[in-house]
């Protein structure tokens, strides 16, 4: 839950949207260098001009003090998008955000995810639907203001894990999308124990990212279904769409587009 960040874009227009972001390393060298960044989707920035991130302060020692701050930095020259203009996934980078900390003689207490927990295809073709996921975020925008905190849902896979959604590298899940849920990590976590698709009980814990919500089926009060992204403001709209308690996720393994160009970033500042 550490790793996660609620987004506040401030648009063209003046209005803000909110979405949730989490922390990655991508391109980690074995010397510790690497391009901090905070995942996310593309439409949750689109036309944005800057975002705030409020993120929890650590002292020098990396001890948590309780604290966060809100951070804010412009848009521009600090996003990598996904190539594919139908992937809707993107990272800010937070270098801004290591620097204002280190200016302090701080740390931002952030758990940074990298390339070892985001599943690979060999995961998913281990996986059945109705596996048990996590998913942490910020529906609706809401958080614990006091202590920046996030907030964990559960579902389910609602679709063969392996296959590629509508031949997309996707997957579906079985769970309440409202807006501001947009951007949050979808977990495989299973604590203590858990059943592989054979029906073996293995004792251990299971952990691995598994994607990233960006959309969710909707249908409105006449009745038509329709795809959208998952919202990320909450506005009065003038027709009524009600969700279907799905989403869709982008798997873990469209993060390799972006580490390819972090990587490039690393070799050539």
């Amino acid at each position: 839950m550490k790793s996660v960040v609620r987004i506040e874009a401030t648009l063209n227009n003046g209005q803000v949207a909110t979405g949730t972001g989490f922390a990655y390393s991508f391109a980690r060298r074995e010397d510790g260098m690497h391009v901090p960044a905070i995942v996310t989707n593309k439409h949750v920035i689109d036309g944005a001009v800057s975002v705030s991130l409020p993120i929890s302060v650590a002292d020098a020692n990396g001890n948590e003090t309780g604290n966060f701050e809100v951070i804010t930095y412009p848009i521009k020259n600090n996003v990598i998008y996904h190539p594919d203009p139908e992937t809707d996934l993107c990272a800010l980078l937070a270098a801004p955000i290591h620097q204002y900390f280190k200016n302090k003689k701080s740390q931002p207490a952030l758990v940074h995810l990298d390339k070892n927990i985001a599943a690979t295809d060999t995961n998913f073709s281990e996986l059945l639907p109705l596996e048990e996921v996590t998913m942490i975020g910020y529906p609706n925008g809401i958080w614990d203001s006091t202590n920046n905190g996030s907030i964990a849902r559960r579902g389910i896979i609602a679709t063969v894990p392996e296959n590629d959604y509508l031949g997309k590298k996707q997957f579906v899940v079985d769970m309440a999308c409202f807006p501001g849920s947009s951007g949050s990590p979808v977990y495989l976590a299973n604590f203590g124990s858990y059943a592989d698709r054979n029906g073996n009980l293995n004792m251990g814990t299971r952990i691995k990212l598994l994607g990233v919500l960006y959309a969710g089926p909707q249908h409105t009060a006449s009745g038509e279904i329709v795809l959208t992204p998952v919202p990320t403001q909450n506005k009065p709209m003038s027709f009524t769409s009600m969700p279907n308690n799905l989403g869709y996720v982008i798997k873990a393994t469209e993060l390799a587009a972006l580490e390819s160009i972090a990587q490039s970033l690393l070799t050539n500042p």
